[in-house]
């Protein structure tokens, strides 16, 4: 409330919980693939092991959509 009100950044904006909580995700990619994984975050692929980034996106079904 203190940061919407006064214009300040908030302790833990989104400029510091974003690359955080892709950091614990793509923990989560390297767990499911039981790999050291090596990721480009322009891009958001894996690049050493190209079946892992069947996890980052996920394709629906003829039809569905978001």
């Amino acid at each position: 409330m203190r940061a919407c009100k006064s214009g300040e950044a908030a302790g833990a904006d989104f400029a510091y919980s974003g690359p955080l909580t892709e950091t614990c995700l793509l923990g989560n990619v390297a767990q499911r693939v039981d790999a050291r994984i090596e990721w480009d975050a322009e891009n958001l692929k894996v690049t050493n092991l190209p079946e892992a980034n069947r996890y980052i996106r996920t394709e629906y079904r003829k039809g569905w959509s978001l």
